[in-house]
């Protein structure tokens, strides 16, 4: 079923995007820096502890978020199979793919890495993997701090600590400034639309996701926020009684069924809302806030800049790719 496919994606953070798609994608990176080979013991989100005896050098990554960061911090070169989803930036698309939601052990294996990086792997997977004495991490943030920690240990196991540690700072900077800017200033009530196709009823987030955070970093207040879970559906009615003062998109450049402003206009109930008479609905692009990688905090100003204009005049735009 269609619910069990999105959720599955989000804890993968897959996406649906449409390779046409208009939005631009920008991003940071530090200087590379050549650093000395040396042992290093990594720990990931799980308190798994893998000792290197030298960085990784065939690298298989299972999460465009960890494939993102592989690249950003210099090491995509290392990368000798990732997972179907993982298309940014563009040379990752090159990499042989494994497909689905549960890989193969044996087409991992077939590529002898001497790592794997992924959100938390199935559990046959990481038998295969111990079995074969592979070393694996798993990373899942849930926060942007747990962001910034994988920036450094992925960094770190892959010979690029240097680079690792200038991404996560360059990354916590960026978010700290935001912060700084639309910090006193109302905080808009915002409704986060994640997939609108799924029986009339669309997904949102609740407090226990990254996405959440973003929000609220960026200066907004999540209209779902006192709900424990992670996402979840609401009903129309739902968000129309809440009346928020802004909706963003956040299934505006996905290929099965992208929603807009015009979209909204046409769905009775959303119809009715304050902020879709007003023109208060922004389309998002997925990957910078669907992503816990390095992009995310691009996502939190892409939020930023569209509830407080005015507060990041002064902040300079990054350059595009």
């Amino acid at each position: 079923m269609r619910w069990q496919w999105l959720g599955i994606c989000l804890v993968m953070s897959c996406s649906r995007k449409d390779p046409t798609s208009p939005f631009e994608q920008k991003t940071f990176q530090p200087p590379i820096a050549q650093e000395a080979a040396g042992p290093a013991t990594v720990v990931d989100q799980r308190g798994h502890s893998v000792a290197l005896a030298q960085p990784a050098r065939r690298i298989v990554s299972l999460s465009p978020a960890l494939t993102e960061t592989l690249f950003a911090v210099g090491c995509g070169s290392q990368v000798v199979l990732r997972d179907g989803w993982s298309d940014y930036p563009p040379q990752a698309r090159a990499i042989p793919a494994v497909e689905g939601f549960a890989p193969s052990a044996e087409a991992i294996l077939a590529m002898r890495p001497d790592l794997v990086l992924s959100n938390f792997p199935p559990p046959a997977l990481a038998a295969a993997l111990d079995a074969a004495h592979v070393p694996w991490l798993a990373f899942a943030p849930k926060h942007i701090a747990e962001v910034a920690q994988t920036l450094r240990a992925v960094g770190l196991a892959c010979g690029k600590r240097q680079n690792g540690e200038a991404l996560a700072s360059a990354f916590e900077n960026r978010i700290k400034a935001i912060e700084g800017r639309v910090q006193g200033r109302p905080s808009p009530l915002v409704f986060y639309e994640m997939d609108a196709g799924i029986g009339g009823q669309p997904y949102t987030i609740g407090q226990a996701t990254f996405g959440h955070e973003v929000l609220t970093r960026a200066g907004g207040q999540n209209l779902f926020a006192a709900e424990p879970r992670e996402w979840f559906q609401v009903s129309p009615e739902a968000v129309l009684t809440a009346d928020p003062d802004v909706v963003l998109l956040g299934d505006a450049d996905v290929q099965d069924q992208p929603q807009s402003l015009a979209t909204l206009r046409r769905r009775p109930t959303m119809a009715l809302l304050r902020a879709v008479r007003d023109g208060q609905v922004f389309p998002l692009h997925a990957d910078l806030v669907a992503r816990p990688g390095p992009r995310l905090a691009l996502g939190v100003e892409e939020i930023a800049r569209l509830l407080h204009p005015v507060a990041l005049l002064d902040l300079p735009l990054l350059a595009p790719l």
